[in-house]
């Protein structure tokens, strides 16, 4: 499998236009990671060092580093002599990720809801507005994602559990945005965040905690659909 050159450097413009610490592992690490779970690296393509340092305009160094961070969340694996090569997704892990969701994600709305304050509610109402109004922004779908469910359970960050939710997210990431990926399921996703969001708005913890479980339900059941697919026309 070859490397998507013109989407790579798309990507490298987009994180350009916005910077936080440009040429550090962490800014490097969030490009790669989202090349390969936009695809624009694919499934066992080794990664060529020289040709990413080139692309972002770092040294080697950090891309090293950074891939090493990758290669903690399972998206590269180092092979000797070769280099970081990039890992396909499986239907095991994407099973054991969605399953610790369920479990982790509803017990900590169901403590974040009480500790909502208007201010949470409404950026929440914001971002599910925006996810509505921009269904076709398929290169944002995992951040205003994201955005969403951290709002929503963030009225639960003293919680221990709070932090793994973080790695979760970054670990489903590329799951997420394969179940993402066409406009039906991003339309069936915002009317299940709107469900959420209504119950939170209302104090209802158990039709909040009931909407969150329904709407991972249906995320892992197009999921687990798309991923056959997907590894059946790997197969072929």
């Amino acid at each position: 499998m070859s490397i998507n050159i013109e989407a790579f450097g798309a990507i490298v413009k987009r994180f350009a236009d916005h910077p936080s610490s440009q040429a550090t592992p962490d800014y490097v690490a969030r490009i790669l990671r989202e090349a390969i779970v936009s695809g624009a690296f694919p499934a066992h393509m080794l990664v060529r060092q020289d040709f990413v340092a080139d692309e972002i305009g770092v040294s080697k160094i950090p891309v090293r580093e950074a891939l090493r961070t990758l290669e903690g969340e399972n998206l590269v694996r180092f092979e000797r002599n070769r280099g970081a090569r990039v890992l396909p997704g499986s239907i095991g892990e994407a099973t054991e990720i969605i399953e610790l969701r369920k479990v982790i994600e509803v017990e900590l709305l169901i403590r974040s809801v009480p500790n909502l304050t208007e201010t949470d509610l409404d950026r929440a109402h914001t971002w599910i507005e925006h996810e509505k109004t921009n269904l076709a922004e398929e290169e944002r779908v995992g951040d205003i994602n994201q955005n969403i469910h951290e709002i929503l359970l963030s009225g639960a960050d003293g919680a221990f559990g709070h932090r793994f939710c973080f790695i979760l997210f970054t670990a489903s990431e590329r799951y997420v945005r394969l179940h993402l990926n066409d406009m039906e399921s991003r339309k069936r996703s915002n009317q299940e965040h709107t469900a959420i969001l209504k119950a939170c708005v209302t104090r209802d913890v158990d039709a909040a905690a009931q909407a969150l479980k329904y709407h991972l339900d249906m995320s892992q059941k197009i999921m687990m659909e798309k991923l056959r697919s997907e590894i059946a026309d790997r197969d072929i």
